[in-house]
């Protein structure tokens, strides 16, 4: 089999915008999602344009155990200023930086250092940890990128594959770069199934139970399970306890299941949505709906049957791509009860969307009257994979989930498709 390594060009030049800029670059994703693949692309990049030379880039791998164990902050700051540069730009790239002991003292003695320049690239599958750690330390002065799995386009853009067929695919194999780059042989299906059990195995072991010092290693698999298996659903917590400490016997309370669910948050294995409350104009914290990270993690759990679960996978897919357009994403239930998938938030703007398999006379009402008791101004809209209801006027905008994927939420699609 030949593995395509896919170009990631959306990233490439969001880091080049970056590059040498005053500030310690972040970036965050799940495990698979590519982040190495970018900065190795992206050293490429600096050395074809900017002409950067091979001896100005230090690079440090924490995937690699025996490494991370052998390293604290201090000899890694050691090891990096013997390499380093003078009269040069000092290209710094530590993958997995969480891995090491306090590594931020080592980030923040590199960014201080007045002897020699570094233009620092870290990356973490932990969301929270490095935000968290270093907004104390260095306030402004650290810029975030959040990394997802391959999109739809992406992959779309290598291969010839037909939009229906690439679609059904993605829907079950998801976008982790270890995947992606096989798509176009449709006879690798067994290969893919065997290295997305893979991946979720070594994510939960390694970004889960091992980072976060879980006690009960089988608890945080059977709890990602119940969720991947009620994708796009509220769960209260009240329901997963009865669920574990019932049906499987486990002895545990609530705010264990919590803290779980947090760690899961954290290494992006799950993603929350909580609810906006239409009344106060907040995002609440107590309540939500969990996706998964990847499309082909959710399969590894629930099946590889593209039937299974279809319309919460569209969901999923829709959710994915809105957060790595970079909106800020929440539900609703409106003034009338009724639920409205998503509300997005970005530069002040808002739009509400409604995601469904197929939109028809039976449930316009569900999809597009939920929109339509929303009294503001703000784009309504309802994505779809087929359409073939006959109202027209209503004002709700109706965007094929494909012009959704190369598009986003373009103001051409916003404003030129309104019914």
């Amino acid at each position: 089999m030949n593995r395509k390594e896919i170009i990631r060009t959306k990233y490439l030049e969001k880091l080049l915008n970056w590059n040498e800029a005053r500030f310690i670059k972040i970036l965050t994703g799940i495990r698979g999602s590519g982040k190495l693949t970018i900065l190795n692309q992206y050293k490429e990049l600096l050395q074809r344009k900017r002409q950067v030379r091979d001896e100005q880039f230090i690079i440090y791998d924490f995937n690699d155990e025996k490494l991370a164990e052998e390293t604290t902050w201090d000899t890694l700051t050691e090891k990096i200023e013997e390499k380093s540069l003078e009269n040069s730009v000092n290209y710094v790239f530590l993958n997995q930086i969480q891995e090491v002991w306090e590594f931020e003292n080592c980030l923040i003695t590199l960014f201080e250092n007045k002897k020699y320049t570094y233009d620092i690239y870290v990356t973490s599958s932990d969301a929270e940890l490095l935000s968290s750690q270093l907004a104390t330390l260095l306030t402004g002065r650290h810029k975030d990128f959040g990394i997802y799995p391959l999109s739809f386009t992406e992959i779309q853009n290598e291969f010839k594959l037909s939009e229906d067929k690439l679609y059904y695919r993605y829907l079950v194999y998801g976008g982790l770069g270890p995947i992606a780059s096989y798509y176009e042989d449709s006879g690798n299906d067994e290969y893919l199934q065997h290295v997305l059990n893979y991946l979720f195995d070594d994510t939960v072991e390694i970004d889960l139970i091992n980072r976060y010092r879980l006690n009960i290693k089988n608890l945080m698999r059977e709890i990602i399970e119940y969720i991947y298996n009620n994708i796009g659903v509220v769960v209260p917590t009240i329901k997963l306890e009865n669920y574990l400490n019932f049906e499987l016997k486990y002895k545990i309370t609530a705010k264990t299941i919590d803290k779980y669910l947090n760690c899961a948050c954290e290494a992006l294995v799950l993603h929350r949505v909580n609810y906006y409350d239409f009344s106060i104009k907040r995002v609440l914290k107590t309540t939500g709906k969990y996706y998964a990270g990847d499309l082909g993690l959710l399969s590894a759990k629930i099946g590889f049957n593209e039937n299974k679960n279809k319309e919460y996978r569209l969901e999923n897919l829709v959710l994915l791509h809105l957060l790595s357009l970079g909106y800020e994403v929440s539900t609703l239930k409106n003034r009338d009860g009724g639920e409205v998938d998503f509300v997005c938030f970005k530069n002040e703007k808002v739009i509400y969307i409604q995601v469904t398999l197929e939109l028809n006379d039976d449930n316009y009402e569900r999809e597009v009257g939920n929109l339509l008791s929303i009294r503001d101004a703000f784009p309504k809209v309802v994505i779809y994979k087929t359409c073939l209801e006959t109202h027209f006027g209503d004002g709700v905008v109706r965007i094929n989930i494909f012009d959704f994927l190369k598009e986003g939420l373009s103001p051409k699609l916003l404003f030129d498709d309104a019914y």
